[in-house]
């Protein structure tokens, strides 16, 4: 987002796609294993690690809840093709969150924050990580308002983790922001990538991270590949455009599962 039209996928066809057309949220309920459910099933902890990808139209967002009931957003992005928030509001609300223990921001393009604050407006959150810096837009300025006095720029490095007294903990780590110094302006290029790891089980949710050296973008996948390594679940970056979820990325983090999140 923005700028170009979403191209045929470059997803490798041995990888299982879930679009969000056929399934609204997986929740990760064993080691390595991952199911459908309805949202109202798992709204609250249950001892499994539940990841929830919402069908929000063309944006992001994504809701994680530990075995110990600590919950996580991944973005709150507003539908570019309806241009509401009814979708993740009614998500979060259908799970019964009133809190965010987390919300992790990848970039500040609209289908990726665009609906923080009407989320927000009912939902508490405690801590937010996001990549730092400014961006010019309403939608920024907007996010910006409802995330005050809760920003944290994250670093390369930086661990999240959860139940950190249980006997299986779930680490959250950023492994790129802001092109890991790179030279961008694109907001693409910027995004703020995390690896949750639980048990043996890996997952990736990476914003827009882009994966091609053109004059509009650069190749960040492929310099973080080797350090994510193999993957369960991958939510798609760039919501499956041909600038992104590059050969050598593949090849390195050989997701199981791979979501994305498209109006198309």
């Amino acid at each position: 987002m923005p700028g170009p039209k979403w191209p045929s996928p470059k997803i490798s066809a041995q990888i299982p796609i879930v679009t969000n057309q056929i399934a609204e949220e997986i929740s990760v309920r064993l080691i390595l294993c991952v199911f459908l459910a309805a949202a109202s099933t798992w709204a609250q902890a249950n001892g499994k690690l539940q990841l929830h990808f919402i069908d929000v139209g063309q944006g992001d967002a994504a809701i994680l809840v530990s075995p110990g009931g600590k919950t996580v957003g991944f973005d709150i992005g507003r539908d570019m093709v309806e241009g509401n928030c009814d979708k993740p509001v009614a998500y979060y609300d259908q799970l019964g969150i009133r809190k965010l223990d987390y919300l992790i921001v990848s970039h500040y393009h609209e289908d990726h924050i665009g609906c923080v604050p009407s989320v927000l407006a009912s939902v508490g959150v405690d801590h937010v990580e996001d990549r730092g810096q400014s961006y010019s837009s309403a939608f920024y300025d907007a996010y910006v308002q409802a995330t005050k006095g809760k920003r944290t720029t994250a670093r390369v490095g930086d661990k999240i983790i959860l139940d950190e007294t249980s006997p299986a903990p779930v680490t959250i780590e950023v492994y790129a922001v802001n092109a890991n110094g790179m030279a961008t302006t694109n907001e693409n290029d910027l995004s703020l990538a995390v690896r949750i790891a639980y048990g043996g089980f890996r997952a990736e949710i990476g914003g827009d991270l882009s994966g091609d050296d053109t004059d509009d973008y650069i190749d960040v996948e492929t310099r973080v590949a080797g350090a994510v390594g193999k993957l369960d679940v991958y939510k798609v970056h760039h919501h499956c455009s041909s600038h992104s979820s590059n050969d050598a990325w593949l090849a390195q983090t050989r997701p199981t599962i791979a979501i994305i999140i498209t109006a198309v």
